[in-house]
């Protein structure tokens, strides 16, 4: 008996010891991956603000560092501190049209958040329920409808396009291009806009017939990433 309860307090005494260990391991380990995290996390302060085109022009200060960033517009308070992720874009030599200005180097960030750790959230690929507001525009000769590109994207991968519609958005001077949203009034797949880069100009509300090369899962880098999208578009 008397060696059976010596047996009984070194066996409890091991499991406790094994839980402990391994409670220890799991909060180095997250701990480990918080630090990992920390890295990879920029911390920013904003000392100067210009919003253009729907994007936020920002020049912030980084430690002892002081570089312009563009993002997506959203409210920004000069003084604030903000976090982004590692693997934005920078490019050399950048000339915003919509600013009139050139920049030596620039961040390209798909946005800054608020809180250092960001929550992540499951992404989705909504379908547009809503109506499109643009009249049927005339199809372009030799041209196609914007549905019939939703409704056959494969067939025209890699192809060039022309199509005809209205200008809805227009973002200028982004990734050293123009950027701009066409409907025509149709609706494929559940979709009714597509994206548009060129170098031309575009005004918002203005019918335009286009023609551009239609690419499949662009990627630009920072955060830019399209289903679909029309490349190097000209005026026709």
């Amino acid at each position: 008996m008397k060696y059976f309860a010596l047996f009984f307090l070194f066996t409890i005494g091991f499991l406790t010891s094994c839980k402990k260990n391994e409670k220890t391991e799991i909060i180095k380990e997250k701990v480990s991956v918080e630090n990992l995290a920390s890295k990879n996390i920029h911390q920013i302060k904003v000392i100067e603000k210009i919003p253009a085109g729907g994007y936020v022009y920002i020049k912030v200060l980084e430690k002892e560092k002081k570089y312009w960033m563009a993002i997506p517009g959203r409210p920004i308070e000069i003084g604030a501190t903000y976090y982004y992720d590692e693997g934005a874009m920078q490019m050399g030599k950048y000339e915003s049209k919509s600013l009139n200005r050139t920049f030596d180097n620039i961040v390209f960030a798909q946005g800054i958040r608020d809180e250092k750790i960001a929550t992540k959230k499951p992404k989705k690929r909504t379908i547009n329920k809503v109506k499109s507001n643009v009249v049927n525009v005339d199809k372009a000769p030799n041209g196609i409808r914007i549905a019939t590109l939703f409704e056959n994207l494969k067939e025209y991968q890699n192809k060039q396009v022309i199509i005809k519609g209205q200008v809805i958005k227009v973002n200028n001077g982004i990734l050293g291009v123009n950027f701009l949203h066409l409907q025509d009034g149709t609706k494929g797949n559940g979709e009714f806009d597509i994206t548009v880069t060129s170098n031309a100009e575009f005004k918002v509300g203005e019918i335009v017939t286009i023609k551009g090369t239609v690419v499949l899962n662009k990627d630009f880098g920072s955060g830019y990433t399209y289903d679909v999208i029309i490349e190097k578009a000209v005026i026709l």
